[in-house]
């Protein structure tokens, strides 16, 4: 009998622990959610205050410009270490980098710096990536 009341005791204490664990990785879940819902906010305000609208579409394909390309797509197209560089420090991607100077060309208008920290480059690439789908 004390046999089987020590198996039961047992079996319930690992049957609430199972539970509590899935509430915290719930929990966590919601948490990482509410996270990325602020970084691509966040990412958006930035995009409108640090000057990209003016010369970006965010949500149409390049060849929708304003003054520089459309970014649609643009996640999938560059490398997130590609594009933190372009936003973060234009002045030096366009002297040494061949894309840069290519679009350059192409556009004909050069990228300013806006003096974007790279965590503030991070949330501009969580928003693009978000509305681009990607």
């Amino acid at each position: 009998m004390k046999k089987l009341t020590l198996t039961l005791i047992l079996t319930s204490l690992i049957a609430c622990g199972g539970q509590g664990k899935q509430e915290e990785k719930k929990t966590e879940e919601k948490s990482t959610q509410t996270e990325v819902v602020d970084i691509v906010q966040k990412g958006e305000k930035l995009f409108q205050t640090k000057g990209c609208a003016g010369c970006h579409y965010p949500d149409k394909e390049k060849n929708h410009k304003l003054v520089g390309p459309g970014l649609k797509g643009v996640t999938k197209e560059r490398t997130e270490e590609w594009l933190i560089a372009m936003i973060v420090n234009p002045d030096s991607m366009l002297k040494h980098d061949e894309e840069a100077k290519k679009q350059l060309k192409e556009y004909g208008t050069p990228m300013p710096n806006q003096n974007v920290s790279v965590e503030e480059a991070k949330a501009i690439i969580a928003y693009l990536r978000k509305i681009s789908g990607g």
